[in-house]
């Protein structure tokens, strides 16, 4: 037992028990990762122990049983509100990989391009260098940047001749689409995803869809997943023509740089295809 000393009538101990506090509530929380029940047991224990190798005895035991339970009291609920939390971003995380796979399925043509171009828009952002929070975000837009297609008839999604003038103005609805499915989700409304969705056909030029923003006034996400978006487009296989060479979609979206894609994020881009290849980017 830790030694005390009196000082006025009152105990103390003759050292700090910052350590003891420490233990206790580090063991407490690698603890209440786990069950409920075993929280309950834990808490018990520790508080207990608090008793037991506390310097302090009578009358002051009933303040210390009383700290320590609140303290674990404490830990239980934020621990509680953390795995909540992590439960809700593995669900919604879930839905998402559901929705993208949903609407990659309907075209045998495009079964990867979601994913595919989720990878080079986090290709993307690690190469300007953004937080690795915000590149996890990219991602996720880009997993989900075309879920409004779910909205567009098959006969119009998979023509294989060109699109009417009508048609292509359904399909230009798709952002609109998608935003409106999905912008009640709380999780999405924190992290760029609806911005992904929604502007990822603006041009930096003003000249894009559904609201003609110009340069910056297009969110980040939605400049990258531009380029990620016609990259692959290019060089994939699509119902309505075989997919291009690599030299030609460099080139496209090189000629493009400043019209529809911001050039700052294109010269980035360009630069780092000169390092690396398309198969290690869609292998990460």
């Amino acid at each position: 037992m830790i030694g005390t000393v009196w000082i006025d009538g009152y105990i103390y101990p003759e050292k700090d028990l910052l350590g003891l506090y420490l233990i206790n509530i580090i063991v407490a929380g690698i603890v209440f990762w786990r069950t409920i029940v075993l929280q309950i047991v834990i808490v018990c224990l520790l508080t207990w122990f608090y008793y037991l190798y506390s310097p302090f005895r009578f009358p002051h035991v009933n303040v210390i049983v009383f700290q320590g339970l609140t303290h674990f009291l404490a830990i239980l609920s934020i621990s509680s509100a953390i795995r909540y939390y992590r439960r809700e971003k593995e669900n919604t995380l879930n839905l998402i990989l559901t929705l993208a796979k949903s609407l990659d399925a309907r075209d045998k043509y495009t079964a990867l391009h979601s994913e595919n171009v989720a990878k080079y828009a986090q290709h993307i952002a690690l190469e300007m260098g953004l937080p690795r929070k915000v590149c996890e975000q990219i991602h996720l837009g880009g997993l989900l940047h075309d879920i409004g297609k779910i909205g567009i008839p098959e006969s119009v999604l998979l023509k294989p001749t060109k699109l009417s003038d009508e048609e292509y103005d359904l399909i230009k609805q798709h952002p609109v689409i998608g935003y409106e499915m999905v912008k009640h989700i709380t999780f999405f409304k924190k992290n760029g995803v609806l911005d992904a969705i929604l502007y990822h056909h603006e041009r930096f030029d003003g000249n894009g869809y559904p609201h003609g923003l110009r340069g910056k006034e297009i969110p980040l996400i939605a400049r990258i997943l531009a380029i990620a978006d016609s990259f692959d487009a290019m060089t994939s296989n699509r119902v309505y023509r075989d997919k291009s060479n690599l030299t030609y979609a460099i080139n496209q979206i090189r000629s493009n740089k400043g019209t529809q894609y911001d050039p700052e994020i294109v010269d980035i881009f360009l630069k780092s295809m000169e390092e690396a290849d398309i198969e290690t980017i869609l292998s990460r």
